[in-house]
């Protein structure tokens, strides 16, 4: 049964073979459990799944995930074996570099490898930076995307589009026709994203399975919001609730009508769009709140807040156990 099933889903999804086998192979011991409980509910996350992040969330799915600020190599692949569906690697404000995010990346897929489901990364680079982008793309391996901040009109979105695509090959022009070439470096054949040009397949992937998003963080970036989503290779606006409250002078009063009616509008522009929502969670919602108000991808906690509330809590605990005796 098993055989027969993957033989339809390599025919069905045939440009996904090798992302079926990395799912399938690490799950047999799931899929025959629910053979045999009747369940087969499992076949759906299984065809979902085989897709990367950029085309799940094209198709209407959804993604929750932490930021990770601590700029270690252990957490990120400790959080990559817990079951998020992406993860934020920031390089805006945190110490993470080329060399240490390099290293996270490894880290990801390395948990990845052993796991049932994939954990993908995405990178916020610190600026549209032409240079970081592509020394960041070559060392991630796809699927995964980028996060690009202060993005305040069309003009920077093209430029950060441009600057994730190579210049268009004869095996990927016919891929996404509304999409030019871009303007990233080629070094192939030796960057870990191409596993040294074991992947045969890596300039179809950069295509395929790179997720773009750009952040929206100020009045002037929400006002060019339409234009912004409509530049083809904008997969996801990417909404900083905190930068927009500090932009009109209320950092972090999310009570205020005015800031509560920029954000609105801000999701409601992203909404109307071609491009998907997302964002950091903001304090006063919950995640259900922000799916159900048409979120795609939400991340809702940071690192090292998990480790400062788990720390806080443990210590609790041990005190109050000391003032018992």
């Amino acid at each position: 049964f098993i055989i027969i099933l993957i033989s339809h889903l390599v025919t069905v999804f045939k440009d996904y073979s090798d992302k079926l086998v990395e799912i399938i192979s690490p799950s047999l011991e799931v899929i025959c459990y629910f053979m045999f409980t009747g369940d087969f509910r499992w076949i759906r996350s299984l065809l979902f799944y085989a897709m990367s992040l950029r085309q799940r969330l094209s198709n209407g799915g959804r993604s929750y995930g932490p930021l990770l600020l601590s700029d270690t190599p252990i957490v990120a692949e400790l959080l990559a074996h817990v079951g998020y569906s992406h993860m934020i690697i920031d390089h805006e404000h945190s110490t993470t570099d080329i060399k240490s995010g390099h290293n996270m990346l490894m880290a990801i897929d390395a948990a990845s490898s052993s796991a049932s489901f994939r954990t993908e990364p995405i990178v916020r680079v610190p600026a549209h930076d032409p240079v970081y982008l592509k020394k960041v793309l070559d060392s991630m391996r796809l699927p995964g995307g980028i996060l690009v901040p202060m993005v305040e009109d069309a003009t920077t979105a093209k430029m950060v589009v441009q600057a994730t695509r190579f210049p268009l090959q004869e095996e990927t022009a016919e891929m996404e026709s509304n999409i030019t070439g871009g303007t990233r470096g080629c070094a192939v054949p030796f960057i870990r994203a191409s596993s040294w040009n074991f992947r045969s397949e890596y300039m179809i992937e950069a295509q395929r399975d790179l997720l773009v998003m750009v952040q929206v963080e100020t009045l002037r970036g929400v006002d060019s919001i339409p234009e912004i989503a409509a530049v083809p290779g904008i997969d996801g606006v990417f909404l900083g609730p905190l930068d927009l409250s500090c932009s009109v002078g209320k950092m972090g009063n999310f009570d205020d009508q005015e800031v509560s009616s920029l954000i609105r509008r801000a999701e409601n522009a992203v909404k109307e769009s071609p491009a998907f929502l997302a964002s950091f969670r903001a304090p006063g919602r919950t995640v259900k709140d922000m799916f159900d108000s048409g979120y795609s991808l939400v991340c809702g906690c940071v690192d090292l807040g998990l480790l400062r509330e788990a720390a806080k809590e443990d210590a609790r605990i041990g005190l109050d156990a000391m003032d018992e005796r």
